[in-house]
């Protein structure tokens, strides 16, 4: 894995390397321009003192300094009948008589810069080798290249300082976070983070917030799981030994009929605590398609129909509306299976169930109604926690039915409501928003 630091510096510093690159070409060119101005400017100067003065023999041109020769300039003279008088330098060897002006031309011994004038008796070339011009650009541009060396390399130090400075806030909180124990959950201390990273910060935070709070949801249900099938345990080694200890058929049938509820009563305990451990806060809901709730409702109450009709209890559900919302379809029929298995459960034989399916507006509403004896007021706050069970109730069960409904609806981002049934009972209303562009 590449370092961000190491990844950033280099950047940075292929960057400012880059300029100071581009910076030295810029300076050459520059050089250039200005060494061709003056060179030119030297060239036809030199041409027109010579081309004013008397010719009068051939030492007159021959120079007395030397720093001519440092640039490498060479002068012809040549009469108006082409014979060349003068030559400053021997192996050097320009074209005859050549152009007026300045060209450029190339030779056996490389590319020449080349200046020409005439007058009324002579031809003068003042000519210089284009490496000389170069050279000397080159020169002025590493006199101007070296004075920055020193403020590149404060430059790269700087920013080595610069990104090791700003990244120093995630290095406490990755030293924080590696010498966490595994149940350390508090939050990461954000001070001093740049901008820029403090929304990861707090995505951070708020994910440790919500794994404490699904922790200690865990804890809870495993506390009370296994109070519940201590309990259920228990009930059935009592019954197991009153069964060997019966002394006749009626009393052996009697023992085996008990256990078996008992061993009934634990299969669907195990059942639902499994049902309830799939709806785990610490995963994501399933990914939902548009599923059709009222082919949900439909299903759940053929699954609930021998139940009912055990019990003589009406289920009716009628013509439900085509309602479609976004959701796994499993979880839906879990669902309603459970509202209906609650509400049957807790109806006196003869009485009656009823599902209601209507849209008020984006939302969805599923409503279950049964003709039962209610659930107080005083009690409803705490019909969803799991292994609750209103005080006073003589009905066989877990107490996990509307926990597992909570559940689903609240991985679902649905609302629960509970209240009076027009049929006297208990009324849970189930509020499912709808996709944009359904209604």
């Amino acid at each position: 894995m590449r370092s961000l630091r190491i990844r950033l510096i280099l950047l940075l510093g292929v960057a400012i390397i880059a300029a100071s690159a581009v910076q030295f070409v810029t300076s050459f060119r520059t050089a250039m321009t200005q060494a061709n101005k003056l060179f030119d400017y030297h060239m036809q100067q030199m041409a027109l003192a010579l081309q004013d003065s008397p010719f009068q023999q051939e030492q007159w041109y021959s120079s007395p300094h030397d720093n001519d020769n440092a640039f490498e300039f060479v002068i012809q003279i040549w009469t108006e009948d082409g014979v060349r008088v003068y030559q400053s330098r021997r192996y050097s060897v320009l074209p005859n008589q050549g152009v007026l002006g300045y060209s450029n031309v190339t030779l056996d011994n490389g590319d020449w810069r080349v200046y020409g004038v005439r007058n009324e008796t002579r031809m003068i070339q003042v000519a210089q080798k284009l490496d000389a011009r170069r050279n000397r650009a080159i020169s002025l541009a590493m006199n101007s290249l070296w004075p920055s060396i020193p403020v590149l390399l404060l430059l790269l130090g700087t920013v080595w300082w610069v990104v090791t400075s700003a990244l120093a806030p995630l290095d406490r909180i990755s030293r924080d976070l590696a010498g966490r124990n595994a149940d350390s959950l508090a939050p990461v201390d954000a001070t001093g983070v740049p901008q820029e990273v403090s929304r990861l910060v707090a995505e951070v935070n708020s994910l440790m917030g919500r794994m404490v709070q699904a922790l200690q949801a865990q804890k809870h249900f495993i506390d009370d799981a296994a109070h519940e099938l201590r309990s259920l345990l228990t009930a059935l080694t009592l019954q197991v030994k009153t069964l060997s200890r019966a002394k006749d058929e009626t009393a052996r049938a009697q023992a085996v009929t008990r256990l078996q509820g008992g061993v009934d009563r634990a299969s669907h305990l195990l059942e639902q605590l499994l049902t309830l451990a799939r709806q785990d806060p610490l995963s994501d809901p399933a990914p939902g398609t548009l599923v059709s709730l009222a082919d949900c409702v439909e299903q759940a109450a053929d699954e609930m129909t021998p139940l009912a009709l055990s019990r003589q209890i009406e289920l009716h559900f009628g013509t439900l509306p085509n309602t479609r919302v976004r959701a796994d379809a499993e979880s839906l029929r879990m669902l309603v299976r459970n509202l209906l298995d609650n509400a049957i459960r807790y109806t006196p034989e003869g009485g009656a169930v009823h599902v209601k399916l209507h849209c008020d507006n984006d939302v969805a509403v599923l409503c279950v109604e049964d003709s039962g004896p209610g659930i107080p007021p005083e009690n409803r706050e705490r019909i969803f926690d799991r292994f609750y069970r209103v005080p006073g109730t003589n009905v066989s069960g877990s107490g996990l039915g509307l926990a597992i409904v909570k559940a689903i609806a609240d991985r679902y981002y649905a609302t629960l409501e509970l209240g009076q049934a027009a049929l006297g009972g208990l009324a849970v209303k189930v509020s499912f928003s709808l996709p944009e562009g359904i209604h």
